[in-house]
């Protein structure tokens, strides 16, 4: 089995103004030629952006407005051979789409573990009120047209972040193992941090999607019968033909061994 897993999407309810980056065509028929290479598609996260509305919080209405502006992907990802595991930016998708907050898979004794990741989150952790008051003021400068600025200090949170926590001793890759064990995983895939990577333990393998949003194409892709995952990363600006950058690889035996 082939399985691929995107993550933080960023999809909000008006184009131009939402982190998502993409001509709606144009991601369409790239996720086309993923479905070409794959068996299974795993959304991880953050697809939709509903909490960036004058009301604090995940939002239904959000939510819903998104979905209609992006009628033909929300089709898609409904469809079958897509699993949606929601994230903390469109937490509501859980009660609205009955989104759960991770999806298992297993084939050729692989146990493959997909969640958004955001409970590993230091700051959300310790300060919840601190990352809501953040989401909350990038999002009103992306409803006053902002969005250079918003989109600054976005990246500058993602950047600080993994300087601080990425990595293969991070509280990322820590919550990662204590999944493995917990589900009995040889790989786990979390989105959440927008920062692609990958590390292997003598147990189980931690990928992270990094993302979709602001123009970018990054994806992790696991092939159960070869036993392999990669991170794969598309130039920005290059056209769907183009082949991925394989960004990093690793191996597990068929035993779920890493």
């Amino acid at each position: 089995m082939r399985v691929v897993a995107i993550s933080d999407l960023h999809i909000g309810v008006h184009a131009g103004r939402d982190g998502f980056g993409h001509a709606i065509a144009d991601f369409e028929a790239w996720l086309g030629h993923l479905e070409d290479q794959h068996d299974q598609v795993v959304l991880v996260g953050d697809i939709y952006q509903t909490d960036h509305g004058a009301m604090p919080g995940s939002r239904a209405g959000q939510l819903h407005a998104a979905r209609r502006r992006a009628q033909g992907l929300a089709r898609r990802f409904d469809g079958p051979g897509y699993h949606y595991v929601h994230g903390n930016h469109d937490e509501v998708a859980h009660s609205e789409l009955g989104a759960p907050s991770s999806v298992v898979l297993e084939d050729h004794g692989m146990r493959l573990c997909f969640t958004h990741g955001h409970p590993f989150d230091p700051v959300a952790d310790r300060a919840q009120w601190l990352a809501d008051i953040g989401t909350y003021a990038t999002g009103s400068l992306r409803r006053a047209g902002l969005v250079g600025l918003a989109r600054w200090f976005e990246h500058r949170d993602v950047a600080i972040k993994h300087d601080r926590f990425g990595g293969a001793a991070g509280p990322y890759a820590r919550g990662a193992a204590t999944v493995a064990d917990r589900e009995a995983a040889a790989v786990v895939v979390l989105g959440h941090t927008h920062a692609a990577e990958l590390h292997s333990t003598a147990t189980a393998v931690y990928a992270n999607c990094g993302t979709c949003s602001d123009g970018r194409r990054e994806c992790v892709s696991i092939d159960t019968a070869r036993g392999t995952i990669e991170l794969w990363r598309w130039p920005m600006g290059a056209g769907n033909e183009h082949a991925p950058i394989r960004v990093a690889a690793s191996l597990v035996d068929l035993a779920g061994r890493a």
